[in-house]
């Protein structure tokens, strides 16, 4: 699934506690993979397998990103990150859509309900931890409060 070996990475904080970071991922193999993939980056990761579980654990956890599959059973990952990004106390979060789906309309969609980032499965693990550091600058540098 992924394509290389990482290096070693101390691991990415803020306010002096690590990163946390959502899979949202209904294939529970996948999930756990992106989160092995994650926590050897340096974050805190977790995963579920269903958008419900999802918005009650982001509203509640606030993690910092969510990386989130579009095909999810009850609610899709569109209107997972649509309802992300239109609730105030959860608008922050950064959003990462990572789909096997490749249709441009689908890329174009998510990042116009809000989504920070697209990638189509597998993608290099450097690509993903770089785009996931890149959206935690703006809350490393104190722009961001979530």
């Amino acid at each position: 699934m992924y394509k290389e070996v990482k290096e070693h990475v101390e691991p990415t904080k803020r306010n002096g506690k690590v990163y946390d970071v959502l899979i949202v991922e209904d294939n529970p193999e996948q999930a756990n993979l992106t989160k092995l993939l994650v926590e050897e980056y340096g974050f805190k990761a977790h995963f579920v397998t269903n958008s419900r579980e999802a918005l009650q654990t982001i509203m509640t956890h606030k993690p910092a990103v969510v990386i989130l599959d579009l095909m999810m059973p009850e609610i899709d990952g569109l209107r997972l990150c649509k309802q992300i990004k239109s609730s105030p106390n959860i608008k922050t979060t950064r959003v990462i859509i990572y789909s096997g789906k490749m249709y441009e309309s689908d890329r174009r969609k998510a990042m116009d309900l809000g989504a920070d980032a697209f990638f189509i499965k597998p993608t290099r693990a450097n690509t993903l931890i770089s785009k996931i550091r890149e959206l935690l600058q703006p809350f490393q540098n104190g722009s961001y409060k979530n």
